[in-house]
């Protein structure tokens, strides 16, 4: 599948008129991206075709400055999942990308393959926090119905919970945060068996609908070690679910950028369905109206402000989303 993403030089004058109108005052001087990936095309080799763009540091920070005018930005680099890659050599590169910043930090790619002391001997590099498994690596071959520890081993898990790693989780299952084993498989992962991970999922808890957050809020909210990125989640009625009904302290900003939001569209929301719509895979027409498409990024923050001001947060909420809960969290020491 090739990307959905543009490259800057894309940006339109509605995405602007958006930004200069809309987002301008709402997006806080500072920024810590918390869900956002870097990617190599030549760590997969040519048997596994891929579609990803290349991103480096570099790019993301251009990137960073086209849609973030005069903001301070830093990110969570996370591994990125791609059939064939090599983690090794992605990881690495990655690793010494995010030395370019001080601020920055990273999540490693982690398979099923991968030993703990590949693991081990990466996460006590400088920068390197913790960890992304994904379902696409699923021991099981079901990608779309597995459950947490048939892409992240009990081994792995253990490593984590030994030195207190990060995991950002992207939840698999059709209901996403309100299946029951995943709920199950956190409770007894954040209470009993590896109290020392600290959770980030993804996506709100992978609720691009209103319903699984819905579902789930209540009793995620008790879980200790849990925090939520709200990357790519283009649907106001998930954050509303968010803001209102969590400790807003545990709230990420996360962009998912470059491939998964830097593209015109958003994910389209469809009852408890939801798919990603590419305007430009489409021809559409707008008869009524002389707006056009926006990036998915900010259709996110778009749903954040409103979100955010239904809810009634604060200006200090809102910039400690953004940038103050992700410092404090990831004990990122600021000169």
């Amino acid at each position: 599948m090739e990307s959905m993403a543009i490259s800057p030089e894309e940006y339109t004058e509605h995405d602007q008129r958006i930004w200069d109108e809309e987002l301008e005052e709402f997006v806080p001087s500072r920024i810590f991206d918390a869900h956002i990936h870097l990617f190599d095309r030549s760590h997969v080799g040519p048997e596994h075709p891929c579609g990803w763009l290349n991103s480096d540091l570099a790019t993301i920070r251009a990137w960073a400055e086209r849609l973030y005018p005069g903001r301070e930005v830093h990110f969570l680099v996370l591994g990125t999942p791609v059939y064939g890659i090599d983690v090794q050599q992605h990881a690495q590169w990655q690793i010494e990308q995010v030395r370019q910043d001080p601020l920055s930090r990273v999540n490693r790619l982690v398979t099923p393959a991968c030993t703990c002391e590949e693991i081990l001997c990466d996460v006590q590099q400088a920068g390197v926090i913790g960890l992304k498994p994904y379902r696409i690596f699923s021991q099981t071959g079901d990608i779309a119905e597995c459950r947490i520890q048939e892409f992240f081993t009990d081994a792995q898990l253990s490593l984590a919970d030994e030195h207190g790693l990060w995991v950002t989780m992207h939840l698999s299952r059709f209901n996403g945060a309100a299946d029951e084993e995943n709920l199950r498989d956190l409770e007894e992962y954040t209470l009993r068996r590896y109290p020392g991970i600290k959770w980030i999922l993804a996506h709100c808890a992978r609720s691009f609908t209103y319903w699984p957050i819905r579902q789930a809020i209540e009793r995620l909210r008790e879980l200790p070690n849990i925090w939520y990125d709200v990357s790519a989640v283009t649907d106001v009625r998930p954050l509303i679910t968010l803001f209102s009904q969590e400790d807003t302290r545990r709230i990420l900003f996360g962009s998912d950028g470059v491939d998964a939001t830097y593209f015109h569209g958003q994910y389209a929301a469809l009852g408890r369905a939801w798919q990603a719509l590419d305007v430009s895979q489409h021809r559409l027409s707008f008869p009524h109206c002389d707006g056009r498409p926006i990036l998915a990024i900010y259709e996110q923050l778009l749903s954040m402000k409103h979100a955010a001001e239904i809810v009634g947060l604060s200006k200090e909420a809102i910039s400690e989303i953004f940038w103050g809960n992700a410092v404090k969290a990831l004990e990122i020491e600021i000169a």
